[in-house]
């Protein structure tokens, strides 16, 4: 078993590229298994883990598993037996296989929120295969807004590290483990699909998929399941309708400031890694529209209520009680 990770934001696409590779009879999947999130995290200190949040303490929880953990090293020295990196690994494995129906070959992890711990998956997993997919920043920022906060910014502080942190952790370990891993463009996957499709076989080193096995429809989540909540239930073949959208959501200039402000806080190095310029992206904003203008003054308290949330870090209270009301941020 081999396994397979989409490392990207939310709202990139991937549980569309999920959903194309489990056509591939030797790929087996599960909708976003969350499972390395708390397995690779158990050692790190509440200062080290972002956004996660928990009814225990986490700093004594993670002294305790390190001292656990060391202790089992210990005893492999002796015995000559695996270490706890190793054991992980096995178990890891494990559960891939476990959840492969037909004994695929691969199992493709899809969990956006990965984005966290890249290095250390890559690090626990070195001969598994890295897919990094990376998606026009604008068109994610605009469908975050529109998929999970009603269009309005007034709770986007829930997705700001899914804006913010994660294109910079996406690019930074791209830069890194780019010898191991292969880099693909959304737009690339839903304008040309073949030859992006093509690559990605090649790297997995498996056979193409044969076109008339591309069946969507076959491959929808079930809709308690985590995924793309909207996508997969619009498009029931690959489509490109998606690439523009962004530009009906920034119509107006408080947001087009407002954008041309978050491309200036990922930077150049950033932007050339997901395939652009981040000139070229503000000339884009620059040349947009104004459609919305009765909106301006809710947009403005919006943006000023979110950066306010964020900078007196109430964001990770909000949050808090965000999830344990909901299944989490994909409601």
């Amino acid at each position: 078993m081999t396994p397979v990770f989409i490392f990207s934001t939310p709202r990139a696409g991937s549980t569309l590229l999920q959903r194309i590779l489990a056509c591939h009879e030797k790929i087996a999947t599960s909708p976003e298994p969350w499972i390395l999130l708390p397995l690779l995290s158990m050692t790190k200190s509440s200062s080290a883990c972002h956004t996660y949040t928990s009814s225990y303490s986490v700093d004594t929880c993670a002294k305790a598993i390190k001292s656990f953990t060391s202790n089992i090293n210990q005893v492999a020295d002796k015995n000559n037996s695996a270490h706890y990196q190793k054991l992980l690994e096995n178990f890891v494995l494990s559960l891939y296989q476990a959840a492969s129906e037909n004994n695929e070959y691969f199992f493709v992890d899809k969990t956006p929120r990965y984005y966290y711990i890249v290095n250390e998956i890559i690090k626990l997993l070195p001969h598994a295969k890295f897919i990094f997919l990376f998606r026009n920043p604008l068109q994610t920022y605009a469908s975050v807004l529109t998929t999970w906060n009603n269009n309005n910014f007034f709770k986007l502080y829930r997705n700001k590290d899914d804006l913010y942190l994660a294109p910079k952790l996406l690019s930074s370990a791209y830069k890194k483990h780019q010898n191991q891993s292969i880099a693909i463009n959304y737009d690339d996957l839903v304008t040309n699909t073949s030859v992006t499709l093509k690559q990605v076989f090649e790297y997995l080193n498996i056979a193409e998929l044969a076109p008339e096995k591309l069946c969507l429809t076959e491959q929808r989540f079930a809709p308690n399941e985590m995924g793309d909540p909207t996508g997969q239930y619009k498009y029931k073949e690959v489509s490109a309708n998606s690439i523009n959208n962004w530009q009906e959501i920034i119509n107006n200039p408080v947001r087009k400031w407002y954008m041309k402000r978050y491309l200036t806080h990922l930077g150049e190095n950033v932007a050339q890694h997901y395939g652009y310029s981040t000139q070229a992206l503000q000339q884009q904003v620059d040349s947009l529209p104004t459609q919305n203008n009765a909106g301006l003054l809710s947009d403005l308290l919006g943006i000023i209520y979110h950066n306010l949330v964020c900078k007196l870090k109430l964001n990770l209270i909000f949050s808090k009680k965000h999830n344990q009301r909901n299944s989490g941020f994909y409601d």
